[in-house]
């Protein structure tokens, strides 16, 4: 998944810690969007549009927490490395998600989480 380049000019407003805090609760932790929205303040939209632009698939919830365990250092340098999220205007960055990230740049990292 990803989102437009509007969306993501939008939500590059808002600072890449909250962009980091915001996909670590989401992806570690499952919070859900109603929650972080009212946690950080921020348009619901607004959040899956930042979700989204990292590679969630947010039609469904099935990928809140599914991450239990992941080092916050890891989201960070994912989260930083796309900083304010992938374009979907770019489909050849469609396989962009933090597992396929993480298995490129930290082969073992599955084994850290199980």
């Amino acid at each position: 998944m990803s989102t437009s380049i509007e969306n993501l000019r939008r939500v590059a407003e808002i600072p890449a810690g909250d962009h980091i805090a915001l996909f670590d609760l989401y992806v570690t932790t499952g919070r859900n969007v109603e929650y972080l929205a009212i946690r950080f303040g921020i348009d619901p939209l607004d959040i899956i549009h930042i979700l989204e632009g990292y590679g969630e698939d947010m039609s469904t919830e099935d990928g809140k927490g599914r991450l239990k365990g992941l080092h916050r250092s890891l989201v960070e340098e994912y989260v930083n490395h796309f900083y304010p999220g992938i374009a979907s205007e770019n489909p050849e960055n469609d396989w962009i998600n933090i597992e396929a990230y993480l298995d490129v740049k930290h082969p073992h990292w599955r084994q850290t989480t199980e």
